[in-house]
């Protein structure tokens, strides 16, 4: 399958070129970058030796109709609604100093859905994402990374809804982090990322952002937004309203809004809600989530 061959060599080789390029990173001292050693820069966005990221998340996400290939919105038949809750646990440590991040996410789906004929759910864990975090370089205040993560089922798919394709995938990212000047100095943090997924043997094959920006309104109070987007590609273009989570071809884009709040330099707690702004072929999805950020060193 000419797709499949493309995914897999773009994935290869963007792995290769981060290990390649994570060998010679050359870093200078920034204002704000945080090191034990004044003769080396760590870039923040990753963990150094010593220190442990921890971040426990909650969403609860639900969705009473659809938009189908051409845009147009449909309510699920019989009154139906799929609903889920989605508590996960993000870590990240340092393998080598900040150049290698070991990364991985655990995460556990509660879901139903209910209409006037059926009543389905299903709890279980859902795909366990591991893998490898590189930095690369620096431009000034803004770090490249890049990162290479495998995705692993942790579940059956014996009741609806089923909690994901229960295939193994691969994905190759870049991502860029860092400050704007001239929005003030060190107030504001943004990330943009950009991943390629694909699902062994044949599909789906997935693009997927996500662009966030933070800004510090007082010394401890941030608002953060984000946009995260996904574009699903595959042969099976069939829409299954009672098991959203196994859709293989479809287009969203996910717009969210968090205030977050720095207890201290080590823990900070963010809360907010979402909502889809873009769907073909999927389910219109709204909800809220909330999150910490816990610095361990």
């Amino acid at each position: 399958m000419k797709t499949r061959c493309i995914c897999l060599i773009v994935i290869f080789m963007g792995a290769l070129t981060m290990l390649k390029a994570q060998e010679g990173a050359v870093q200078v001292t920034t204002p704000h970058a945080i090191s034990r050693d004044t003769t080396r820069v760590i870039n923040p966005w990753q963990q150094s030796n010593g220190e442990i990221l921890i971040s426990p998340y909650i969403s609860h996400y639900s969705a009473t109709s659809f938009r189908d290939t051409d845009g147009n919105k449909t309510d699920f038949s019989n009154d139906g609604k799929y609903s889920n809750y989605n508590p996960r646990i993000y870590i990240s440590l340092p393998i080598f100093s900040d150049k290698l991040n070991l990364i991985a996410s655990i995460p556990y789906f509660t879901s139903k859905y209910d209409d006037a004929t059926v009543k389905n759910s299903n709890a279980d864990l859902g795909d366990i994402e591991i893998g490898g975090r590189f930095n690369i370089t620096h431009f000034g205040d803004n770090y490249l990374m890049g990162a290479l993560i495998a995705y692993l089922p942790a579940y059956s798919n014996t009741e609806a809804p089923f909690t994901g394709y229960e295939l193994f995938g691969l994905e190759g990212r870049i991502i860029l982090g860092g400050t704007l000047k001239f929005l003030g100095d060190y107030n504001n943090f943004h990330k943009v990322e950009v991943g390629l997924r694909y699902f062994f043997p044949e599909d789906p094959v997935q693009l997927r952002f996500l662009i966030s920006e933070g800004y510090r309104i007082t010394q401890r109070f941030l608002v953060l937004g984000e946009l995260d987007g996904m574009f699903s590609f595959s042969d099976n273009a069939s829409f299954f309203v009672n098991n959203l989570q196994s859709i293989a071809e479809y287009n969203m884009i996910k717009a969210s809004l968090n205030l977050g709040y720095d207890f201290s330099p080590t823990f900070s707690l963010y809360a907010g809600v979402f909502h889809d702004i873009y769907n073909r072929n999927a389910a219109i999805g709204k909800g809220y989530q909330a999150f910490a950020v816990i610095k361990l060193n």
